[in-house]
C-alpha cells in the first residue's frame, strides 16, 4: 500500500490498517527507548500514548501529513520520550515533530552534551523579544502555533512558524557558541 492509501485507510478508521501500522513501527520505537535508557514496559506505555495522539491527529479533518507516516510516529514518540527523560536527567530537546523530515539517530553520548534548563533559559532571555515570548510560549507553555500567532499579534500562523524557526536557530547558535 502507498503512504496515501494507508493514510486514507487510517482516516477511515480501518482497524486492520491501524493494527498493521502499529505493528510495523513498534520495533523502531522499542529500539529508540532501549537505546535511550528505557525498558520494554516504558516503551509499550509510550507507544500506546503516542499512537493515540497520532490517530487523533490523523482523524482531524484539517490534518495534512508532510512526511512519512513512520517518521511522524517516531517524532511523536521521540518528543514524548525526551520529555519523560527530562524528569530523570536535566535534558531538553527543541526539535518539533512537525518539522522532522528524517528519522534522527541518537546515541547516549550525543544527549550527554546538551545544555541544562538554566543555560537554555539564560540564552532565551538574552535573545530578547519576540523570540523570548515565542520560544517560552511554544516549548514551556505548550501553546500551539495558532495561539502564539494570536498572542504575539502575527498576521498568520505561517508568520509565527517562520519566526519560531528563526528564533530557534538563534537559540541554537547562542548555546553552541
Amino acid at each position: 500500500m502507498t503512504e496515501e492509501k494507508i493514510l486514507h485507510a487510517l482516516k477511515s478508521r480501518d482497524e486492520n490498517t491501524i493494527r498493521t501500522v502499529y505493528q510495523a513501527n513498534w520495533p523502531m520505537i522499542l529500539q529508540m527507548v532501549k537505546v535511550n535508557n528505557g525498558n520494554e514496559a516504558e516503551a509499550k506505555d509510550l507507544y500506546q500514548d503516542s499512537m493515540l495522539d497520532f490517530l487523533e491527529k490523523v482523524w482531524d479533518e484539517h490534518f495534512v501529513l508532510t512526511c512519512k507516516i513512520k517518521t511522524f510516529i517516531y517524532s511523536i514518540c521521540r518528543r514524548k520520550w525526551l520529555y519523560r527523560l527530562r524528569g530523570r536527567v536535566k535534558f531538553i530537546d527543541i526539535e518539533t515533530y512537525t518539522e522532522v523530515t528524517e528519522i534522527p539517530v541518537d546515541t547516549p553520548e550525543e544527549t550527554a552534551d546538551l545544555p541544562d534548563d538554566n543555560q537554555i533559559m539564560l540564552a532565551i532571555n538574552q535573545l530578547g523579544e519576540p523570540c523570548k515570548s515565542l520560544l517560552i510560549g511554544f516549548y514551556y507553555e505548550k501553546l500551539n502555533m495558532e495561539q502564539l500567532a494570536q498572542k504575539l499579534n502575527y498576521k498568520s500562523i505561517n508568520v509565527a512558524k517562520q519566526q519560531k524557526f528563526r528564533c530557534k536557530d538563534r537559540l541554537k547558535n547562542a548555546i553552541t557558541h
